[in-house]
């Protein structure tokens, strides 16, 4: 996941701000994946975009690794695309640490991608999640701790 608080995410935020009636002035700005290890990133935006994509999950490794602080439940995400270009604004309700082979059916159909099953889910993580270890020089194992978030779009 990358993601910039430009001038444009930043008064994307403002806006949603003022329609939500928003207090907080605390935001996270990021992509779903990363665009250099994933081919999909703007079909995974679509989903979201079209209200679709209710969660997303990273390795646990992915914020220690690019020192990224975790979303919480209560935190807004400006969902990004691949060129920074602020989406969608969320704001995550659930966030759950669990080995990779853990992650649940239900969880699965919340993030909305594919045909909403668990098999789909794993074929198409378990892809990028290797991927992002081969890059950072770290070995894939399926007791991997995973960040599942849930989140409500607004």
């Amino acid at each position: 996941m990358i993601g910039l608080k430009t001038p444009e995410v930043e008064r994307f935020w403002q806006e949603a701000r003022l329609k939500h009636k928003i207090v907080r002035n605390v935001y996270h700005a990021r992509t779903f994946s990363d665009p250099v290890l994933s081919t999909k990133i703007d079909e995974i935006t679509e989903l979201c975009r079209q209200g679709k994509k209710r969660g997303t999950a990273h390795l646990a490794l992915d914020f220690e690794t690019n020192e990224v602080p975790r979303r919480e439940p209560g935190d807004y995400l400006v969902v990004l695309d691949r060129h920074n270009a602020p989406v969608r604004l969320a704001r995550v309700v659930k966030v759950e640490v669990t080995p990779y082979r853990d992650v649940t059916e239900e969880f699965a159909r919340r993030e909305g991608e594919g045909d909403l099953t668990l098999a789909y889910w794993r074929q198409a993580h378990e892809g990028y999640f290797k991927r992002q270890l081969a890059a950072w020089g770290r070995e894939w194992r399926d007791d991997l701790p995973v960040v599942c978030e849930s989140f409500d779009l607004l």
